[in-house]
């Protein structure tokens, strides 16, 4: 299957940022590792750190979906679900995906970007379950569900032995052990 120009773009941000640095890497480098001009760049993103965010409306469509397509009838439940499909997604994307964590680490714009991208992701969430479980509950769900998966996430990114679902299978056991206390 032939890479879009996003892709190609992505994928040489990726290479270049992760060997030289996100401030010595150029707009006009990764254009030319990506065999495109600047100005195609410029047509796709507004700026290098746009790459790293342009799936963000994807992933929270991804989550809605499967939330949507839940069966479960707690909230908690639908988001975790959720964050399984997320998981194994990940999973099927690890390299790419801890590249692209690293990265993000290591600039504070960047991590600034991601929390606030987390944050609207949270709100779309809440949002899709307000109806059905009112307000106080949707929160709580999405931001448990939220907490036990981050738990998940960071151990997966140091470890990469253990799938993100296995992880994420593992939080869930803790965080109902830790509710019998």
């Amino acid at each position: 299957m032939k890479k879009t120009s996003q892709e190609k773009l992505y994928e040489a941000a990726l290479e270049l940022i992760t060997a030289q640095g996100y401030e010595n890497t150029t707009v006009l480098q990764i254009a030319t590792k990506a065999g495109l001009t600047e100005r195609t760049f410029f047509r796709k993103f507004k700026n290098k750190a746009d790459i790293f965010f342009a799936g963000g409306e994807q992933y929270s469509q991804m989550l809605l979906t499967k939330m949507k397509e839940s069966e479960a009838n707690n909230p908690l439940a639908i988001v975790l679900e959720s964050y399984f499909y997320a998981a194994d997604f990940f999973d099927e994307h690890r390299e790419r995906t801890v590249k692209r964590q690293k990265i993000i680490a290591s600039h504070p714009d960047l991590e600034e970007r991601e929390l606030l991208k987390q944050s609207k992701i949270e709100e779309l969430l809440v949002e899709y379950l307000l109806t059905t479980y009112g307000e106080r509950n949707a929160r709580l769900a999405v931001r448990l569900a939220r907490a036990v998966y981050s738990v998940a996430w960071e151990e997966w990114l140091e470890n990469d032995a253990d799938s993100l679902h296995h992880l994420l299978e593992k939080a869930i056991a803790d965080f109902n052990e830790l509710k019998n206390y």
